[in-house]
């Protein structure tokens, strides 16, 4: 019932799509020359970058996350930084005359996680430390096993293929052939679901985007911006019928945004996709990105402040049942 508990359980299934990214990776180009280590390897070195949010241990700061995470080792400059130095060091550990397939290794591992990551509606630092700018395509959903199962049955294979090489790297090289294809799916998905909706609208909208929801790229939800309220609907882009809009009225907060530190990073961190809500005595600022269904029309997450204006993260009660999720493929599907 608690959503911190599901959003702790979000980061670690990402965390695992990568690692599952970095051995198929490994799978693919370097087993040839470094044996099953690459496998190994490629996915513990998928998984480097995301050592990024323990620095909120190291920090007082309630921001540190949203600050840190996915910012400088999820640039495009991390891995040709580290790669090398890291490459070296497994080489002569191993004592290996292999060093160019260990700094391959690296670089491939890191390079493929922050690629991955625009794909995802959380927004990635690719041109950090230069630009705080969130990349994110909004393609894919972080938890999903259309992704991730190939993935998975690729490492599998290959890692039973020991004597058949050639084999297993082409299994893993199809594997991400499919799954990089599947992406760009994503992607064409995103956008036809911008093109349906601005067909059906008759106003002109201040903005709009189409998230992903949990497991789909195909059901999505679509949050409209307009001069004094958000609107929030569900689509399924598989069986198209006109989308129930749920009006949210935005709190007149403009000026004390600018004012307060840790809400003007929060409206960074979520791209502007913020509804500020009075409730009673609190002024509450909701994460609009995040959504399965019309029970969580407000998100998963945000920031509230008191009147003292101390600013404090929140998390909202979100259920998922076995039985919620088998109604949510069947209606993806129906």
């Amino acid at each position: 019932m608690i959503s911190e508990e599901i959003i702790t359980i979000f980061y670690s299934m990402d965390l695992i799509t990568q690692g599952l990214l970095g051995a198929v990776v490994g799978q693919a180009g370097f087993k040839k020359t470094l044996g099953r280590k690459a496998i190994a390897y490629g996915a513990i070195i998928g998984m480097v970058p995301d050592a990024d949010v323990f620095f909120k241990l190291f920090s007082a700061d309630i921001c540190a996350e949203m600050l840190y995470h996915r910012g400088f080792t999820h640039s495009l400059f991390f891995a040709p930084l580290l790669a090398p130095l890291a490459g070296w060091l497994c080489n002569y550990f191993y004592k290996h005359q292999q060093q160019t397939s260990w700094i391959g290794l690296w670089f491939w591992g890191l390079i493929t996680h922050p690629l991955l990551d625009i794909f995802t509606v959380y927004g990635t630092q690719l041109l950090a430390p230069f630009s705080t700018h969130r990349f994110s395509f909004s393609a894919v959903p972080i938890l999903d096993p259309f992704y991730s199962l190939p993935l998975l049955l690729s490492i599998i294979t290959g890692w039973f293929l020991k004597k058949r090489v050639t084999l297993s790297r082409i299994l893993a090289s199809g594997v991400l052939l499919v799954t990089t294809m599947y992406l760009f799916l994503g992607v064409t998905v995103h956008d036809q679901t911008l093109k349906f909706v601005r067909e059906h609208e008759k106003k002109p909208l201040v903005r709009m985007e189409a998230f992903t929801t949990m497991f789909s790229i195909f059901y999505r939800r679509v949050v409209i911006e307009e001069p004094h309220q958000f609107r929030v609907g569900y689509i399924n882009m598989l069986r198209l019928t006109p989308i129930k809009w749920h009006e949210l009225s935005k709190a007149n907060v403009a000026s004390r945004i600018q004012l307060i530190r840790e809400i003007k990073i929060f409206y960074w961190f979520a791209d502007d996709w913020v509804l500020p809500m009075h409730e009673g005595e609190t002024l509450t600022f909701y994460d609009l990105r995040f959504g399965i269904s019309e029970d969580c029309l407000k998100g998963y997450w945000g920031m509230s402040m008191a009147q003292d204006e101390k600013v404090y993260w929140e998390y909202f009660p979100l259920a998922i049942s076995f039985t919620k999720v088998r109604d949510f493929w069947g209606l993806i599907f129906k």
